[in-house]
């Protein structure tokens, strides 16, 4: 927090509130939704690779879209982005879209590749939706901060593939980091995902693939597979390798490339990639070198090390001669439909051949199923084919294993984190192996593993700042961390700048203004009466001289409320006050008390009808004893009960413990006032004298000096 900022106070604790609309539990249709405050931010919105048409499709019902504030896209791969044109196109989104510069122009390649395929399928949405959403789209930079109305958003590298980022999203002092798909080693082309320890997040929703599995260190697994492919060739068989378009398929032609030039034996075995779409994004990926691993960095300076000297592009099975040993790099990854599909179904019959799943089998489709060793497949004209070629899996996924996702948590140590994007069975022993390992460490972590569409609520107290600007800036340039600032809020967006009325004009359109308010009350009583009540009631209560006539009084009360009765109309008073809300009560407990009907203290009219008859008759005395009854009975109703004694002249006022004398003089009428408490003294004094002023109006107040005379 920097010097002219400011923490602004309150805001009861609340709940952020996060919901899996899918990949939760499952592996596919990533779409979370966080909930906090008045904001709300969408992480990704996928389809499900097992399944097809509105099916595919996050629970997206489950939410308000119009609400959603903001999108973000973590990366292209079409479990991650592939119903962003349906939610433009088919549903009341209208907030705002977000991804890096890669991820947007491969996207819009994949998902026009995407509907061409969908056409003969479940169609979900058409050219025009996916235009309109790359129109929709806004791009970010890694290490960039956009503020989205009050939504502070940070992206950061993931690995995995070009273009792949984390978010890290902050409201009211809220943290929560999204991973999307990530990876903390980097492979042959992209570098590791960065560690946001410089802003340490309060939730972490990670993907959990893997589990609790470990990866193969990277050398071994190239060996492996580099071994499984060159003993198929030398057995006369073909490899098929079935893959995502772009992420993994640039990696394994990058170690391919690399084993061909090693072997000159391996020369006239050609190398295909049977994916038009990989073919045309390569330009893509010449264009975001720089966001590359610096191996790819370095051996760009001397040549382009995606232009493949041994591998042939391949547009369809029309001009594939499947004759003899061959390696086939094919799209989709899970065999689901395509050339994979396609070539898979010719060649499983054949115990030579090979597959090789280098990704993550998604439950429910085929790569899944054949990794379990079935007899036979069920073909897609629905007949059973015999499974006798070699199938393994190799993973070249760039998704975190349990090494790289427990370190990553305790870099960052959240108190909460939420596992999604990862089977029920495997994501229940990450949340176990991650609790036990927080435990040993003395690491304070919560573990959620939710279902689609079940919503995890964690309480968090809002942390709000404010920016000080003007004048006040240079009040409280010395120790603004230890004081309490006070001033005008104004909240612009989700900005909060505190300044002083004055400076409203300059940084804001807002100007101060005054409204004096008049009201006109019919007086049900003597206007002294009125006066004594007031005088009773307030301290701070002046007669305004400049207004003091033979036929008019008016009286201020505090600096803002004047009430003014006159001749004239002297069954009404006048109030004035200056609107605001000191004056507002003031004025309303002034009208409260002009139009009273509680009635005056019981006694008040006997002991003034005793001292009207006894200054009639003359009797000195006896007015001043019928005085000193009105008073005791005034200050009854001021200050609590009060004892009269008349042989003596004396009053005992006791406020809460503490004695008050007043002894009055029979013949003079003068009273002396005593009190150990000066402050009490004080009030009774002032009470004394404007119960004089009100009994004797004509004459004038004594000074503080003196016993005020009744």
């Amino acid at each position: 927090m920097s010097k002219d900022e400011v923490r602004v106070s309150g805001g009861a604790i609340d709940n952020v509130e996060i919901i899996p609309l899918g990949a939760g539990q499952e592996v596919g249709r990533s779409c979370i939704i966080v909930k906090y405050l008045d904001k709300r931010i969408m992480m990704d919105c996928g389809i499900h690779p097992g399944f097809s048409g509105h099916a595919s499709l996050p629970f997206l019902d489950q939410v308000n879209l119009a609400e959603i504030d903001v999108m973000l896209i973590t990366h292209f791969h079409l479990d991650h982005c592939a119903a962003v044109p349906f939610v433009v196109g088919h549903t009341n989104f209208k907030g705002r879209i977000f991804m890096t510069h890669p991820t947007k122009a491969i996207a819009h390649t994949l998902l026009k590749d995407f509907v061409k395929l969908s056409k003969s399928q479940n169609f979900l949405y058409g050219d025009k939706d996916v235009e309109a959403a790359t129109q929709r789209t806004e791009v970010i930079d890694f290490q960039q901060t956009i503020d989205i109305d009050g939504i502070k958003i940070t992206a950061y590298r993931a690995g995995h593939v070009l273009g792949a980022a984390m978010f890290m999203v902050e409201v009211a002092g809220m943290r929560c980091l999204y991973t999307g798909d990530y990876s903390r080693v980097a492979d042959r082309h992209m570098p590791a995902a960065d560690l946001p320890v410089s802003m340490r997040p309060d939730i972490v929703i990670v993907e959990s693939t893997y589990g609790v599995s470990r990866h193969l260190p990277r050398r071994e697994r190239e060996e492996k597979f580099a071994t499984m492919v060159h003993s198929t060739i030398a057995k006369g068989g073909r490899v098929l390798l079935p893959v995502v378009a772009l992420g993994r398929a640039q990696e394994l032609l990058l170690i391919l490339e690399e084993y061909w030039s090693k072997h000159p034996e391996l020369h006239g075995v050609p190398i295909y990639q049977a994916s038009g779409l990989a073919r045309r994004a390569m330009t893509v990926y010449r264009s975001y070198i720089e966001m590359m691993n610096d191996d790819i960095r370095e051996a760009f300076t001397t040549a382009n090390p995606f232009k493949f000297k041994y591998v042939t592009h391949l547009k369809s099975t029309g001009q594939f001669d499947d004759v003899g040993p061959c390696v086939v790099m094919a799209t989709p990854s899970m065999l689901q439909s395509g050339m994979s599909r396609e070539l898979f179904e010719n060649w499983c019959g054949d115990a030579r051949n090979c597959v090789v799943i280098a990704d993550f089998a998604v439950q429910g489709t085929l790569a899944r199923d054949i990794l379990s060793s079935p007899s036979d497949i069920l073909s897609r004209s629905g007949a059973r084919l015999p499974l006798r070629c070699q199938v393994d899996a190799i993973s070249f996924s760039a998704h975190a294993d349990f090494p790289q996702t427990s370190e990553f948590l305790d870099s960052l140590s959240p108190p909460h984190v939420i596992l999604v994007h990862g089977e029920a069975a495997e994501m229940g022993r990450l949340k176990k192996a991650l609790e036990q390992r927080a435990g040993a460490l003395g690491i304070s972590r919560t573990v959620y593993t939710p279902k689609v569409t079940q919503a995890v609520l964690i309480a968090h107290a809002p942390r709000r700042t404010a920016q000080i600007v003007g004048s006040l800036v240079q009040a409280t340039e010395m120790g603004v961390a230890t004081k309490k600032i006070q001033g005008v809020a104004v909240k612009r967006g989700a900005s909060i700048a505190i300044m002083n009325q004055e400076d409203l004009p300059r940084y804001t359109k807002l100007h101060t203004g005054s409204v004096t308010q008049r009201q006109s009350i019919a007086l049900r009583r003597d206007f002294s009466d009125v006066r004594l009540a007031l005088e009773l009631t307030f301290d701070d209560i002046a007669a305004v001289e400049s207004a003091q006539t033979e036929h008019e009084v008016s009286l201020r009360i505090g600096d803002s409320v004047t009430v003014t009765h006159s001749a004239a109309t002297k069954d009404r008073v006048l109030l004035e006050w200056l609107g605001g809300t000191e004056a507002d009560m003031i004025a309303d407990a002034v009208i409260a008390m002009v139009l009273q009907s509680a009635g005056e203290p019981a006694g008040i009219c006997d002991a003034e009808e005793r001292m009207l008859a006894a200054i009639k008759s003359g009797d000195n005395k006896g007015a001043v004893l019928a005085e000193m009854g009105l008073v005791s009975k005034l200050l009854d109703a001021q200050f609590g009960k009060t004892r009269i004694d008349e042989k003596q002249g004396i009053i005992f006022v006791d406020v809460d413990g503490k004695h008050v004398i007043l002894t009055t003089d029979l013949d003079t009428g003068d009273v002396d006032i005593k009190c150990a408490d000066t402050q009490l003294k004080a009030r009774v004094e002032r009470a004394v004298s404007r119960i004089h002023t009100a009994v004797h109006p004509s004459k004038i107040m004594m000074q503080d000096s003196i016993s005020p005379k009744l």
